[in-house]
């Protein structure tokens, strides 16, 4: 068999895998700091020669905007941000983290509705009445677990991943493509039937501290609630249950940054990185991954823009992959008919 991106992919879907297997919450932690603000940097650069994939200038204003007001609370809340603010400054800060989710809806249907909506008076109702909608459901218990948690998170990192091979897959007909999106389809699976029993290894104190104080543990508790694997209501790192939902994060972050950097070959993200590009991007990975080693929590919020600056701008391309796969079966269900 040749090696190539496919097969490449393959090896790293077992190796991620196997990885989070051992180390579900240590490998989380190092792939997050280390490959997680490379992969912002890198993508957004991509993103940016690609022109954000449409054509209105203004949407790279809005990712601004939007990105900043989930960012900025998270930012007062750091002591010495905070010191330096007025009570008002404060207060406004304050509400403008309970429309945060809000925000992330609205970045997704605007991203909708520049890709497929011609007029722009038809674009402004659509927003308008999806801005009212989520306006209603800002305190909804679902609407912020799926918009506010898994949309940024397991979404982001899983399912359209997922959908971005499945639609390269339809592109170029590789049947180790094709299995490499099944595969992946089957993970949650294969964690599930999988035998864990690790309880002869103690998670350090700086994992255990580090899950806490960055909230890192609440993905894991929201799975489990959705799954009905729990009542959502306690943690418990040595729980089989906690340990296979944190191998599927594990795994699934893990792998959703190694199959980027493995498309240099397929989407050439690396070939408009010129020399003076790539020093600007070494310089701010290393202090990224810096802050994270200095103080992790720290390094979250700080690089908490970044990283939704990334989610945001690829709004477009993964609405993109949704239409296309669909078109693909669409076609193929209507030439089926016709004959």
């Amino acid at each position: 068999m040749k090696f190539n991106t496919d097969t490449l992919n393959t090896l790293l879907i077992i190796v991620s895998l196997i990885l989070a297997y051992m180390l579900p919450f240590e490998l989380f932690l190092i792939s997050y700091a280390i490959l997680g603000p490379l992969h912002y940097i890198t993508e957004i650069n991509w993103i940016q020669n690609k022109k954000y994939f449409v054509k209105e200038k203004y949407w790279l204003q809005l990712c601004v905007v939007f990105a900043l007001i989930v960012a900025v609370p998270a930012l007062v809340d750091l002591k010495i941000v905070e010191s330096y603010l007025s009570e008002n400054l404060l207060k406004i800060t304050n509400s403008i983290r309970s429309y945060s989710n809000m925000a992330i809806f609205l970045c997704l249907v605007i991203a909708y509705s520049l890709l497929f909506i011609k007029k722009v008076y038809f674009r402004f109702i659509v927003v308008a009445i999806m801005a009212i909608l989520s306006f209603i459901l800002v305190n909804e218990s679902t609407f912020n677990l799926v918009v506010g948690i898994l949309l940024p998170t397991l979404i982001h990192v899983y399912l359209f991943t997922l959908l971005f091979m499945w639609y390269g897959t339809l592109k170029k007909s590789s049947k180790v493509g094709s299995f490499n999106v099944v595969l992946l389809m089957l993970i949650p699976f294969v964690i599930y039937l999988l035998p864990y029993q690790d309880s002869w290894r103690k998670l350090s104190e700086y994992v255990t501290n580090t899950y806490v104080e960055s909230n890192f543990y609440l993905l894991n508790v929201y799975v489990s609630k959705l799954i009905g694997a729990s009542d959502g209501t306690n943690f418990n790192f040595s729980d089989i249950i906690t340990r296979k939902i944190q191998l599927f994060i594990s795994f699934a972050y893990t792998y959703h940054y190694l199959n980027w950097f493995s498309k240099t070959t397929v989407i050439g993200w690396h070939k408009n990185i010129n020399a003076s590009k790539l020093i600007l991007l070494l310089v701010i990975w290393i202090s990224s991954v810096a802050l994270y080693a200095y103080n992790f929590k720290l390094g979250l919020i700080l690089l908490l823009f970044l990283s939704f600056m990334h989610v945001f701008l690829e709004f477009p391309i993964n609405i993109i992959s949704i239409r296309e796969i669909s078109k693909h079966y669409i076609t193929k269900l209507n030439n089926v008919k016709e004959n």
